[in-house]
């Protein structure tokens, strides 16, 4: 089968959605990003690659790192002394006695107690509906035997899917120098976590149930993302995910928004106050959400012919597509496309109107938009050389054929033959 591969151009026979249009959006949050949940576009950004300290959305990367792990939600744990424990920030920040994941008076907590037992889905609910930092050590501790190696192995994986202006030194967003990351990054982080069902539907409760353990009665663990509670900041298309605040790195957010058939992300950091990170987030939710949409037709049946020469046919083979090629995008996330024709194996004579092959169009990301049969526009005859050579080479067959049967008629004789004479004997 031929594959032959073509790129679209701006102008010519193959027109291309080169460029998308930059959304019209001028939020006043100092670092933001939107992007696509399903497709990772990039719709806005500003100062998106900046290097920034994420706070508490630092554990959207914890939970999705304890998720691919495929861990056993039901599995019971034990908090230990060390993964609870707590000192002033002062000692924390300034002795060099402490390790980074060292949690501090005062911080979001989930109220664990050293010898607790819980289970890992009540640590996720934790980690991110009341934002404990205690969840996430005592998460991490469990996942991968001890807090530094958790963080280890997180980098790594953090690394494999793109984020590589990303350095965590701790599972839970307390202050440290290096503990640093981009909201580029954090967009990508979070796009992977929102594909795992259980974060989508954690990061979405407003409430929830802390069950009765072996050292505390039950009680109530309640959402930190003022976009999904009743009140002034409140976005009926919010489905999750993080909020985040330290004295250094100011009010941060990143979250999720879900309109028809459009998921997006929009992350913004070093807000003044809490109403900047929801007003910057809902305003590029909402300069996305009221987009129309466009459609675009790439290709033409009546006009966008395709020629191919066939061996031995009296003249070329031209192809013509069952329908239109047509696409429909956003205009902030219009994308540039790629096409794959491939061609049937295809003997003389072809018929008008044979399917002879199919065009695919894929997009930037190599996902399939399209996919269009092609058929021949004329009948093609073979020549009188190709139609000679053909029969030349069926009598040739029809030959070896009739010589192979004669031969193992020969055999077949001989041998009974042979056999009678043995038995006269």
């Amino acid at each position: 089968m031929q594959i032959k591969k073509i790129f679209f151009l701006l102008l010519g026979f193959c027109p291309a959605l080169a460029f998308g249009k930059p959304l019209e959006c001028d939020v006043s949050a100092p670092i933001a990003i939107l992007i696509n949940a399903e497709t990772g576009k990039v719709l806005y950004e500003k100062n998106a690659h900046a290097k920034i300290y994420p706070a508490s959305t630092t554990k959207i990367a914890t939970a999705l790192f304890a998720l691919q792990r495929g861990l056993e939600v039901d599995q019971k744990v034990v908090a230990s002394a060390d993964a609870v424990g707590a000192v002033s920030p002062q000692v924390r920040r300034l002795s060099g006695k402490h390790y980074s994941y060292r949690l501090e008076f005062g911080g979001t907590h989930m109220g664990i107690k050293a010898g607790e037992e819980l289970d890992l889905r009540t640590l996720l609910y934790g980690l991110l509906v009341s934002s404990g930092n205690d969840a996430a050590n005592v998460l991490a501790e469990s996942i991968s035997g001890s807090v530094p190696v958790f963080i280890k192995e997180m980098g790594t994986f953090l690394a494999e899917i793109g984020c590589q202006d990303t350095s965590f030194h701790n599972p839970h967003g307390l202050p440290d120098p290096r503990h640093q990351t981009t909201a580029h990054d954090m967009a990508i982080i979070t796009r992977y976590a929102l594909q795992f069902p259980l974060f989508r539907e954690i990061v979405k409760t407003t409430r929830c149930i802390r069950p009765q353990t072996n050292m505390q009665p039950e009680s109530y663990l309640v959402q930190t993302n003022a976009l999904l509670k009743p009140g002034k900041y409140f976005y009926p298309h919010a489905i999750g995910v993080k909020t985040g605040y330290i004295v250094s790195s100011g009010y941060n957010l990143v979250a999720a928004a879900k309109n028809e058939d459009r998921c997006l992300i929009a992350a913004v950091f070093y807000c003044g106050d809490s109403a900047q990170r929801y007003r910057s987030a809902v305003q590029l939710f909402e300069a996305a959400f009221q987009e129309q949409k466009k459609t675009r037709t790439l290709f033409s049946k009546e006009h966008d012919l395709l020629h191919r020469n066939i061996e031995g046919g009296q003249t070329g083979l031209i192809g013509q597509l069952e329908q239109d090629v047509v696409v429909s995008y956003y205009p902030s996330e219009e994308t540039s496309y790629e096409t794959n024709i491939d061609w049937e194996m295809l003997s003389l004579p072809i018929e008008a109107g044979q399917k002879i092959g199919n065009m695919s169009i894929l997009d930037a990301d190599q996902r399939l938009q399209a996919r269009v049969p092609i058929v021949a526009m004329k009948r093609v005859e073979p020549t009188w050389s190709y139609r000679m050579g053909n029969m030349i080479s069926q009598h040739q067959v029809k030959k070896s054929l009739g010589v192979i049967l004669a031969c193992s008629s020969l055999g077949g004789a001989f041998c009974f033959y042979r056999k009678v004479q043995r038995r006269c004997k």
